[in-house]
């Protein structure tokens, strides 16, 4: 029977030779995980098989009630766009045709989407070159259902309310592809009041008087976004809204793209209460692969945490009672300039005296060249799309914290995410005993609390637990570990 009060989360008696140890699961009710993806030109497979295992991540933080944040910045340090900068919020909207790039729009958290309020480029702004300033947008406040734009109609003068109508003049010698002085990225909507997956959507405006063939464009970002226009006659002058659905919140779409499409929102990170948590995750780790090739992951940690970056964006990231963890992503090692321990001590020193009394509130993990290559300057392992050199700072910042390490190679992340969850949540997967026991005196049991009615089943040894003896404990899989706060009993006789 489990004593009706345990004291501690390791306790045993003697009874006629017979031990009772009794352990209750670890959860981690608060963490803040900082992503470090690696966002040189070789890191396109890698980071879009990390946006498609989110799920696998998630799950673990589901099932173990945790109250999660996730951030996400770049090993480039140079660039002004990453050095220091949670990544969430930035986008771009890169519109191509047959002859080239038609137009693109490179947009920031800073400036200043609202909830439900898309921006538009100013009625008077006639070229490409003139949307590529935030001070050429301003909100367009016309209310469709709950939602504020101008889908499909002219947008305003900035700055004076009123309207500007372009008036095409000459003959109309379409239809035709359109070309970069043809086609203008006129108005943005990318935060939603209601739903994201249904209410995003960009407008584009012809400055062209012939009719413009629109399918074959293509739509794209510098991450996993890319759609295919289908075919759509505009006509001189006209307005098209492409959406992510017919129900968009109100908006009149006139091309709909239910996959490849989506615009980030003005996050600096994700949180458990996200209901696009999925997507949002997605955008966020695919940051594209123009990064500087020489990758410095731990610099770049540390420079989140720094001024001025730390107070002006970045410190309410971090919360004072949550685990700190750090996942690195890369497939080069680290050149930051600093020595890997004293990145570990400033690290350790943004969660406090609380940090230094309890080491596991901090951890590294690294999803890199995992293994000793052969020989120097042989990569540390290979696969379909590349190769990896062996990540040895990474590893062993990892190592050093108790953080989980694995295969920047591997052809699949998901069982690489599932683990690290199951890290993060502090869900123990090995239970050391007290004595040596002879096993065919085993007796396991699971309980929801400490009070023999919440008894939930007996465990049985090769069925839902090992024994590894060189380490005395019981050794659970992933899948069959106890759940978080519940309670296992382990009473044997001890081989003598």
């Amino acid at each position: 029977m489990i004593p009706a009060l345990l004291l501690a989360c390791t306790e045993y008696g003697f009874t006629d030779a017979r031990w009772t140890d009794t352990y209750q699961q670890d959860r981690a009710n608060e963490v803040d995980l900082l992503i470090v993806v690696d966002n040189s030109c070789s890191m396109v497979e890698e980071q879009d098989n990390l946006a498609r295992n989110f799920d696998a991540l998630l799950g673990r933080f589901v099932e173990a009630e945790v109250d999660w944040r996730i951030a996400v910045t770049t090993t480039d340090v140079e660039a002004e766009r990453y050095r220091g900068r949670l990544q969430g919020g930035d986008d771009e909207v890169v519109l191509r045709g047959p002859s080239g790039e038609i137009d693109r729009v490179e947009y920031t958290r800073d400036w200043g989407f609202e909830d439900g309020i898309s921006l538009g480029l100013s009625s008077d702004r006639t070229l490409a070159t003139d949307n590529d300033v935030r001070g050429a947008w301003c909100r367009q406040g016309a209310f469709y259902g709950s939602e504020q734009g101008t889908p499909g109609e002219p947008n305003i003068v900035c700055g004076t309310g009123r309207v500007q109508r372009y008036v095409p003049t000459g003959p109309d010698t379409g239809p035709r592809a359109p070309t970069a002085a043809d086609l203008l990225i006129t108005e943005l909507h990318p935060q939603s009041l209601e739903d994201d997956r249904r209410c995003e959507w960009i407008e584009l405006t012809s400055r062209s008087p012939d009719t413009l063939q629109l399918g074959g464009l293509e739509l794209s970002d510098r991450g996993r976004n890319h759609a295919v226009l289908p075919d759509f006659l505009l006509e001189p002058g006209g307005i098209v809204v492409i959406g992510r659905s017919t129900d968009a919140c109100g908006a009149p779409v006139d091309i709909v793209l239910e996959t490849g499409f989506s615009l980030n929102d003005d996050l600096r990170w994700i949180d458990a209460g996200m209901p696009d948590a999925d997507e949002l995750f997605a955008e966020a780790v695919s940051q594209g692969t123009l990064g500087i090739g020489i990758e410095l992951g731990l610099e770049a940690a540390r420079l989140t945490l720094e001024e001025p970056a730390y107070t002006d964006d970045n410190q309410a990231f971090l919360r004072d009672g949550a685990r700190f963890a750090l996942l690195f992503v890369s497939d080069e090692d680290d050149l930051s300039p600093l020595p890997v321990d004293s990145y570990l001590d400033r690290f350790m020193e943004v969660k406090g005296l609380a940090g230094y009394r309890d080491p596991s509130r901090v951890t590294v993990s690294a999803v890199v060249g995992d293994a000793l290559p052969p020989a120097p300057g042989a990569p540390s392992c290979t696969s379909e799309t590349g190769f990896g050199t062996y990540g040895e700072r990474y590893l062993a910042a990892a190592n050093r914290t108790g953080g989980l390490t694995a295969s920047i190679c591997a052809e699949d992340f998901a069982p690489i995410v599932s683990q690290l969850g199951l890290t993060l949540t502090g869900v123990s997967t090995r239970f050391e005993l007290s004595r040596v026991p002879l096993l065919d005196t085993l007796e396991v049991r699971l309980y929801a609390d400490t009070s023999e009615a919440s008894f939930v089943r007996e465990l049985l040894l090769d069925v839902d637990f090992t024994y590894d003896v060189e380490g005395n404990a019981l050794v659970f899989t992933e899948d069959q570990a106890p759940p978080p706060s519940f309670w296992l009993s382990v009473s044997y006789n001890e081989a003598l």
